[in-house]
């Protein structure tokens, strides 16, 4: 399931609050700093406390990043079964 966190969003309670096996949070790259860090510390906790059940891993799209990427990093992710805490951050080209 792909999740989106919107500026302010309390990415805890996005994934607790989510169903399904596999959670992947896609983190816009418009953050500030502060909040992008907390985010991304956030993906290997929330990993270890939902396991064995529960995959979480996120992708990072910074501006100028294609879409089709993110697209892929995201089919990547959700199709990883033995993948889980991982953050991938997208680069533009």
């Amino acid at each position: 399931m792909l999740l989106e966190l919107e500026p302010g969003g309390n990415i805890a309670a996005l994934v607790r609050g989510a169903v399904g096996e596999s959670r992947i949070v896609l983190i816009p790259a418009t953050l500030d700093p502060l909040t992008m860090a907390q985010a991304k510390a956030a993906i290997g906790p929330l990993a270890i406390e939902l396991a064995p059940a529960v995959r979480v891993n996120a992708v990072v799209a910074t501006g100028g990043a294609d879409p089709a990427d993110v697209d892929a990093a995201v089919t990547f992710l959700e199709n990883a079964p033995s993948t889980t805490g991982q953050l991938l951050d997208i680069l533009a080209r």
